[in-house]
Formats: C-alpha cells, sequence, structure tokens
C-alpha cells in the first residue's frame, strides 16, 4: 500500500512540473559593434518563426506584487500565448493574442495586460522584444554586440541585463508598474 501511495504521489508530481519548452537552442549574435548587433536583429526579426521561453516573472502592479513561473510563446509579430503557472507547475492563466485581441483563460479585466498594448504595439510584437528582438522600426533603441540594452516609447521602458540575444534578464516598467523577467530557457520553434 504504501509502494502505490509513494507511485501515485510522484506521478502527481511529474504531472504538475511546468513544461520545458521544446524546440532549438537560438544562437546568440555574432556582432562586433551596436550597429552591428541592430542590423543582426533586424534580420532574425525578417526571418521570425517563432520562439519559446520558460521564464520567472515578478509583476508590480498599483503595489502588488507577484511571481509566478510562465512560458511565452510567440508564434509571429501578430501571435503569441502566455501561460502563467501555479507554484505546483499547472496552468493558473493562459493569454492569448491574436493582433489586438486578448483573451485570457479564465477571463482577467483587460487592463491587466495594458503594457502589452503599449508604444502603440501588437502584444505580439512585444513579446518579441520581451525576447530581445526589437518588434519593428519606431523604438528608440540601444544596443551593444550582444544584443539590446534598451528600448522605449510612449512612457515604456524595456532595459536588458545583460545586453544579450537571447535575453536573459528584462525590467518593463511604466509609471510605476514593473515586470521583471528572468528567462530560464528560450528555444526557437
Amino acid at each position: 500500500m504504501t509502494r502505490r501511495l509513494a507511485l501515485l504521489v510522484l506521478i502527481a508530481i511529474i504531472a504538475c512540473r511546468t513544461g520545458r519548452p521544446s524546440g532549438a537552442p537560438v544562437a546568440p549574435l555574432t556582432a562586433t559593434s551596436p550597429e552591428d548587433a541592430l542590423q543582426q536583429l533586424r534580420e532574425r526579426r525578417a526571418n521570425f518563426h517563432g520562439m519559446k521561453s520558460l521564464m520567472r516573472v515578478r509583476a508590480t502592479r498599483n503595489g502588488q506584487t507577484q511571481s509566478f513561473r510562465a512560458q511565452l510563446t510567440v508564434h509571429d509579430a501578430r501571435r503569441m500565448e502566455l501561460i502563467a503557472y501555479t507554484p505546483v507547475g499547472t496552468a493558473a492563466l493562459t493569454m492569448k493574442a491574436n493582433g489586438d485581441q486578448i483573451t485570457s483563460v479564465p477571463p482577467v479585466p483587460l487592463d491587466s495586460f495594458a503594457f502589452l498594448r503599449a508604444a502603440g504595439l501588437f502584444p505580439a510584437e512585444v513579446g518579441m522584444l520581451l525576447l530581445g528582438l526589437p518588434p519593428r522600426d519606431g523604438l528608440q533603441l540601444e544596443a551593444a554586440p550582444a544584443g539590446l540594452v534598451s528600448a522605449s516609447a510612449e512612457g515604456i521602458t524595456v532595459t536588458f541585463d545583460p545586453p544579450s540575444f537571447p535575453a536573459k534578464r528584462v525590467v518593463v516598467t511604466r509609471g510605476n508598474d514593473r515586470v521583471e523577467i528572468e528567462h530560464l530557457e528560450v528555444v526557437s520553434e
């Protein structure tokens, strides 16, 4: 009986574990200057075929902070999906964006995703930026040979520490709201 119970507990733990994203590793940039890095990033954006990231997120909004693990999947410049996980690894929230349309299960107020609509970008373009790709021209960008240092437009600032592609740590600020992201694993689709 004890073995059977231990086996059931082990199966339950494995079933609740946050899944790692599947795909090929993303090659870092080979740039020798910030200008070369921006050129390489624009080429990768033009040939973008999707990326996934398993990440740790810490979001502060209206003085309240939440921390969770999540998986971001950006299919293209118009479509993305974000799954936020509970501490035991089950899906707490699934948000999907197609163009400027955002849906979530369970439903949450749309202003919860306000930072995804910032700077006139589609939410999936913001997803690309979180991965370290400039979504399109029009953002104020600063780069280093390894990747983006910062991006800003219309009240939103995104900083990358260290500058790298794919991104490792990203901080998004808009007013008093702040989202800190640590990419644990990034793969291409």
